[in-house]
């Protein structure tokens, strides 16, 4: 019987011990699983970045285009950058990072940058523009706009200027007759 007992309590340890590790590794891999969707790639860490305030810039072009009939650009941002890209409505994500060099997302997760960055950065309606700051190489702001929101519509070659050419002249939209949206036109 002390046989028997010692016997049956070893197995009965080895059986704790291995639901125990089991258990453990379950959870191990649970927490790595979780891990990855929060945090993602290495690549995915190196795209991402973290937007510029755009509403004050906003704010400030809006009326700055009401008021003057030429405004430079610079002077409506408070922070560092190179070039601005400006792309129109529908333009495909593909070929924004294309145009600008790079590739970014916004996305906090991984799971987000997973499920919705092919549609990250384009505008669906007629009146969205993607606008993209670039500072380094590496982009510094990213925002879609409406030409409502904003009240300007751009007017660029190759759909960029630099901050060394962000002069423009200010006047009305042809095709917004009676609103109250500006085209900006890049003085060379």
């Amino acid at each position: 019987m002390l046989f028997s007992n010692l016997v049956f309590s070893r197995i009965r340890n080895y059986e704790i011990n291995s639901m125990y590790k089991k258990t453990m590794m379950v959870i191990g891999i649970i927490f790595i699983i979780i891990f990855f969707f929060i945090f993602g790639t290495p690549k995915y860490q190196s795209m991402k970045i973290k937007s510029e305030d755009f509403s004050d810039f906003a704010i400030k072009i809006k009326e700055a285009s009401k008021t003057y009939s030429e405004i430079d650009i610079k002077k409506f941002i408070n922070f560092n950058w190179d070039e601005c890209y400006v792309f129109p409505p529908y333009y495909p994500p593909e070929r924004v990072y294309e145009k600008t060099g790079t590739e970014w997302t916004e996305y906090k997760t991984f799971i987000g940058f997973l499920l919705f960055h092919d549609i990250e950065h384009e505008s669906v309606d007629d009146s969205d523009y993607l606008i993209v700051f670039k500072k380094d190489s590496k982009v510094v702001l990213s925002q879609i706009t409406s030409s409502d929101e904003l009240s300007v519509i751009f007017r660029l070659d190759n759909f960029k200027f630099a901050s060394s050419n962000a002069k423009f002249l200010v006047r009305d939209a042809e095709q917004y007759e009676g609103e109250k949206i500006k085209e900006l036109i890049q003085i060379n």
